[in-house]
């Protein structure tokens, strides 16, 4: 009976380590508005080819649902002085706009801010979070 009870105990414990350790990270799927986040290499803000589909996908979403504004949110991982990451995040949010708009959404329905830092959607810190905070969010409005 002793050696049941301490296997539970494991396999609790097991559970809740890997619940937690999941945590920290948010899903990258859609939003609730069906747009999707896109990443970027390490202090880069160039449209890596591997999301150029995603940014098809989120332009066609933006042009059938027409009298929506987009926000596109730029991000960085912790990496950096604030001012320099605010920057990037400038680059990042302005980069994936222009490229939304050379796919037809007017410049007009889309913002751009840079939150740097100061949101991340993953907390540790090692490359398995920090290219998850390295992103574009996209928010409709």
């Amino acid at each position: 009976m002793k050696k049941g009870m301490l296997w539970g105990v494991v396999v609790v414990a097991g559970c809740a380590l890997l619940v937690t350790g999941c945590a920290q990270q948010k899903k990258t799927s859609k939003s609730s508005s069906g747009l999707q986040r896109i990443h970027f290499d390490f202090d880069k803000s160039d449209i890596k080819a591997e999301f150029e589909s995603v940014l098809q996908n989120n332009a066609a979403w933006a042009q059938s649902h027409s009298k929506k504004k987009i926000a596109v949110e730029g991000h960085c991982d912790e990496r950096g002085s604030n001012e320099y990451n605010i920057a990037l995040g400038d680059r990042r949010a302005n980069s994936a706009k222009n490229y939304l708009v050379k796919l037809g959404v007017a410049a007009d329905r889309l913002s751009t801010v840079s939150f740097g830092e100061e949101k991340p959607v993953a907390t540790c810190s090692d490359e398995s979070c920090w290219w998850q905070n390295r992103r574009a969010e996209f928010i409709a409005q």
